[in-house]
């Protein structure tokens, strides 16, 4: 066995020197290369930087709103009476200043100041004219608008807020889940290498194989000692096993393509791995105490843990916007009128001429059709999001029986195949001994042969369906990152 190894080598770094120095890669640096550069991870992050725009859209409902306006009009119009005035100049400046407050509650204040003179015809006498001209006025208000029923407590600020901050974490876990799909697709490919490998490798013995009996049979051909069909039939032999060996390189290279072009690598790069060091201690436990572990850790319950916590907050909105629109509206102003312009100003600022009032005002929308049709959107959202879970839970539920059933029909298949494997070495050799002995057929002894390599083959196979069941274990109870050391 020690010299087909050997050979076995030998071989490799003749014909793929470049595979067989390849530096050996751990599984947690394969995901390393792949969390850190595949576009899909870049392109889910893309949602997560949007609603974090969202919330400064959010906060700016908060920002005081203020408009100013001025004007100059002059205006000179007939009248019908003789001591009318004929003219009116007008001087505006006007400004107001509205805030929306986390309460629902709005505080308005107004600002008014003008400037009327009018202008009387050459026929009107003195003492027929108004006796301040030109007037000046001003009006200032602060008006407190409260909400008694809708936007009570200003849920379109805070509910949405509420939202938003949900969704944003939602995103994030929404990126975990891209991070577990690509490393679900890395571990299966980076496993798939390891038994292509061996696949190879075990290809290249048959072929070794296959030539030593043939050089066997050339040798007892030329004494007469068997007849050319036989030489034949192991020539046959060697081309078929020289085709397993094609087709396990080919499959190689495949696997070794997929993995580089997930990596963003040259898809001729070589890559070695190492198998024995992706897995440290693994214990094995019940289906619901893994089940439980995987809703605590793994990201789609927490994304859905998320958008339910988002959904109340948009649902309770809903409800306020249905409800009737009841406000309580109280002012208070001043009022100053006089002819001089700073005297004006200055009486504007006290309460010695005043305006106050209390009222309410209701408005609603007979039907509500709208806003019902958005509680129903907003209640089948909740439903999605709870048979999500249940879907999720079921595929977890998959998931680990299926890694938990690989990982024990291979500790028991690794002990029958180990057995087996060395049951059909016996019998080949056996049977080789009797073939030079001229008591076997060349027939019987290729059957051997075909059966040795089968079971070479599985046993070899044993080790790399037990990792890979462990990690997919590890993936699904939402343990992988941690117990290879690493944060996605």
């Amino acid at each position: 066995m020690l010299k087909i190894q050997t050979l076995c080598l030998c071989f490799s770094l003749c014909i793929l020197p470049s595979f067989s120095m390849a530096q050996a890669i751990s599984l947690s640096d394969v995901l390393h290369i792949v969390l850190n550069k595949h576009p899909d991870l870049a392109l889910a992050r893309i949602q997560e930087q949007s609603l974090h725009i969202e919330r400064q859209n959010i906060e700016g409902i908060l920002d005081p709103k203020i408009s100013l306006a001025g004007s100059l009009s002059d205006e000179t119009a007939p009248t019908t009476s003789p001591f009318a005035p004929s003219g009116t100049s007008i001087g505006l400046l006007s400004g107001n200043i509205t805030k929306l407050l986390s309460n629902g509650s709005t505080l308005t204040g107004s600002f008014n100041y003008n400037r009327t003179k009018v202008s009387y015809p050459a026929s009107v006498p003195t003492f027929f004219q108004a006796t301040i001209n030109p007037t000046y006025q001003q009006q200032i208000d602060l008006i407190y608008r409260y909400p008694l029923l809708r936007g009570h407590g200003n849920p379109t600020y805070n509910e949405q807020r509420t939202s938003n901050q949900y969704n944003e974490e939602a995103a994030r876990w929404n990126v975990a889940i891209q991070q577990e799909q690509l490393a679900a697709q890395a571990i299966s490919l980076y496993y798939q290498i390891a038994s292509n490998v061996i696949a190879k490798e075990l290809a290249h013995e048959t072929v070794l194989r296959a030539k030593k009996l043939l050089n066997y049979q050339k040798k007892r051909q030329r004494f007469g000692l068997i007849e050319e069909t036989d030489q034949r039939q192991t020539e046959a032999l060697l081309t078929s096993r020289k085709m397993d060996y094609a087709n396990a390189q080919a499959t190689l290279n495949n696997s070794i393509t997929a993995l580089n072009r997930l990596m963003l690598r040259d898809a001729k790069q070589p890559i070695q791995t190492n198998i024995h060091t992706t897995l440290g201690n693994f214990k094995t436990a019940s289906m619901h105490a893994w089940l439980e572990l995987a809703k605590q850790q793994r990201p789609i319950f927490r994304m859905l843990n998320a958008q339910q916590a988002s959904n109340d907050a948009i649902l309770a909105l809903r409800h306020d916007q249905h409800d009737t629109q009841v406000d309580l509206i109280a002012q208070v102003g001043s009022r100053s009128l006089s002819g001089s312009a700073g005297y004006t100003l200055g009486q504007g600022f006290t309460l010695n001429d005043r305006f106050v009032s209390i009222g309410l005002e209701l408005n609603d929308t007979l039907g509500g059709k709208s806003t019902k049709s958005a509680i129903l959107k907003t209640e089948l959202e909740r439903e999605r999001i709870h048979l999500q879970r249940l879907q999720s839970i079921e595929k977890i539920k998959t998931e680990l029986s299926t890694a938990l059933t690989f990982y024990e029909n291979g500790k028991v298949m690794k002990k029958a195949s180990k057995r087996h494997e060395q049951a059909e070495k016996i019998k080949f050799t056996t049977e080789l001994e009797r073939y030079r002995d001229g008591r076997s057929d060349t027939a019987t002894l290729i059957q051997f042969e075909g059966d040795l390599r089968n079971a070479e083959l599985q046993a070899a196979l044993q080790d790399i369906q037990i990792q890979l069941a462990k990690q997919q274990i590890e993936l699904a109870t939402g343990n992988l990152f941690k117990h290879l050391g690493m944060m996605p």
